[in-house]
């Protein structure tokens, strides 16, 4: 289990680390504290650790995904 500041921005260093998606990733700010709403904060979410699983660049995927991008104005930049 995950908790304290996090938001989709760190799913790749997180999936990295663990190797896993069987884990409970409390992300309480980082989806009710997206700017467009809690809806968009799941959506940044997924797309973030579908990312990672698929090996792909965060950045990029960013570009594509809108909730995405935003997450990263409002939580500064992915690590990992």
């Amino acid at each position: 289990m995950l908790s304290s500041g996090q938001w989709a921005g760190l799913a790749p260093e997180t999936y990295r680390r663990t190797g896993t998606t069987d884990l409970l990733v409390l992300a309480g700010g980082g989806i009710h504290g997206h700017p467009d709403g809690a809806g968009a904060g799941v959506a940044a979410m997924r797309a973030a650790w579908q990312c990672a699983v698929d090996g792909g660049d965060l950045a990029a995927t960013a570009e594509q995904v809108p909730a995405l991008r935003r997450a990263f104005e409002t939580f500064g930049a992915a690590r990992g």
